[in-house]
């Protein structure tokens, strides 16, 4: 094969590649909304709208803390909240963050085992933004946004 038809070849594959990714993250984030929605609905809440701009948020927090350019925890969140303030009229934010190579449903069990987290899931917020990101060791931080 000529040297094109390998370049063409080799940008097709990174293509699949990184779209498959995108799906894969896409579904881990239906999923954690999935395990979210249920535990907010055994305790008699409506359900969380998944966001765009919200998720946005979420997963550039995540890629932030995996790439080290914020430490794991909560810094950024008052802009955060000013953005989704700005973009969405949102009253009122929470933020869940978590890292380790977890399952949806692992990583939604910690927060509701956490009290703080907890209290964010149960909260009066109306839509959820979630991002997931993996630092280059393979270890995959999460972030849940909520608003109202």
């Amino acid at each position: 094969m000529s040297k094109n038809i390998w370049a063409i070849f080799y940008c097709v594959s990174i293509f699949l590649s990184c779209t498959a990714q995108s799906r894969n993250a896409v579904k881990f984030e239906d999923e954690i909304l999935f395990y979210t929605n249920h535990f907010r609905e055994k305790n008699n809440l409506p359900p969380l709208k998944l966001v765009s701009a919200i998720s946005y948020e979420a997963a550039n927090h995540s890629q932030n803390m995996a790439s080290g350019r914020v430490p794991f925890g909560h810094i950024g969140f008052q802009q955060r909240t000013n953005y989704l303030h700005n973009k969405l009229s949102a009253v009122a934010t929470g933020e869940n963050v978590a890292y380790g190579n977890l399952s949806a449903k692992e990583v939604v069990d910690i927060w509701i085992k956490s009290p703080p987290h907890r209290k964010n899931l149960l909260g009066n917020f109306t839509m959820v933004g979630i991002g997931i990101a993996r630092n280059d060791q393979g270890l995959l931080f999460f972030t849940q946004l909520f608003a109202r």
